[in-house]
């Protein structure tokens, strides 16, 4: 599916009323002027509102947890981005048997995999982008533009630095409810089973400041080893108070967090982890080692930097999807498949995207004792 230059593309962002679609909304708006928006979910009301400061943009009503969610529209959008958790894929579906291309924020790695397998038997004639990987697909994208630049990738290390101070939307919470569930990894060729906050790596991040990171599941972890044939990828994570990640460390190995993680305690774990604040830069560091193209062992790093926050970041990864699925902005369209935004032909335009919306890339190349 290609609409490159198509005035009337249009695309429903179910969800598209909250912190993070909202933003979404307006970054397509700016960028895509063109485009007719639709902002959709339960609340009619609160949609209307919001579109009414959005150019080109309208509101309907739509509930992802009713049978054929997308079965009510008057008319058929050319995307659906979905921004509210699809629990069961009833509106990855319901896009799917109507031909409408579909990308998805919102899966974590176990529901990533049943939606894949969901999708397998599918005469599909639109693409799906599964974009759930660490903000939208940006810490993929760029770690597979940095695979690129070398003939065999030997590992992939992605390092978070959770601001707490940051913006944040009720959904980014979501992580820890899985975080007493230990997950597979893959390093040198070979999965191993590891438990979250374990197997501290001490990394650099914007300001020379440096902090100890934690194993962390995120889809990365699957996506990469497939899309950039890595033999290892690893996720880690850590906030920028100390003492929060210490005492979270603690709540894990002594067994209070999976007591914690019962649904009588869903109130006071959530109450414990979202508390977000006005407005902080979330960091990324992503670390790539291999082979070059010479024979010789190297290394990229880069420092992603979103001066606005995590759900910024989030917006300009979905963004960067949309134009994507539809071929806007000189993107080549996705295929009409099933993908992950690291399998982009034109990875060079998604960083050039990344880099447009306000997202900084620091680039730098490792040399001697950094390679050992």
């Amino acid at each position: 599916m290609n609409t490159q230059g198509k005035a009337s593309a249009s695309v429903l962002i179910v969800g598209g009323y909250g912190i993070v679609g909202r933003q979404i909304a307006e970054l397509l708006s700016t960028r895509n002027p063109d485009l007719q928006l639709i902002l959709a979910g339960r609340s009619a009301e609160a949609g209307a509102e919001a579109a009414k400061q959005i150019p080109n943009a309208t509101a309907v009503r739509i509930d992802i947890n009713d049978p054929d969610p997308l079965t009510a529209l008057a008319v058929q959008p050319d995307v659906v981005l979905g921004v509210a958790n699809d629990g069961h894929d009833r509106l990855l579906q319901s896009a799917v048997r109507r031909g409408i291309a579909y990308v998805d924020i919102t899966r974590w790695t176990e529901r990533m995999h049943e939606s894949i397998l969901r999708l397998a038997p599918a005469n599909m004639t639109a693409p799906v982008i599964l974009s759930s990987g660490w903000m939208a697909g940006v810490v993929a994208t760029v770690a597979a533009a940095d695979a690129r630049q070398l003939s065999r990738v030997d590992s992939i290390d992605i390092d978070i630095l959770f601001a707490l101070k940051d913006k944040a939307g009720p959904n980014s919470i979501e992580y820890a409810d899985r975080l007493a569930i230990p997950f597979p990894v893959q390093i040198n060729g070979k999965v191993e089973i590891k438990a979250a906050l374990s197997d501290p790596r001490e990394v650099a991040f914007a300001g020379g400041r440096r902090f100890q990171t934690y194993r962390f599941d995120t889809p990365d972890q699957y996506t990469l080893l497939h899309s950039v044939g890595a033999a290892g990828v690893s996720t880690r994570i850590t906030y920028d108070d100390r003492a929060t990640i210490k005492t979270m460390r603690f709540l894990l190995s002594s067994g209070i967090w999976k007591v914690l993680s019962l649904s009588m305690f869903d109130g006071l774990r959530r109450s414990m982890l979202y508390n977000p604040g006005d407005g902080a830069p979330h960091e990324v560091a992503v670390e790539t080692r291999g082979i070059d193209h010479n024979g010789k062992r190297a290394g990229l790093r880069t420092l992603i930097v979103a001066p606005l926050g995590q759900t910024y970041m989030t917006a300009v990864g979905a963004v960067s999807q949309v134009e994507r699925a539809l071929g806007l902005r000189g993107r080549i369209a996705a295929p009409a498949k099933t993908s992950f935004p690291e399998q982009a032909e034109d990875l060079a335009k998604g960083t050039e995207a990344l880099r447009e919306m306000g997202v900084n890339l620091i680039r730098e190349y490792l040399v001697g004792i950094d390679l050992e």
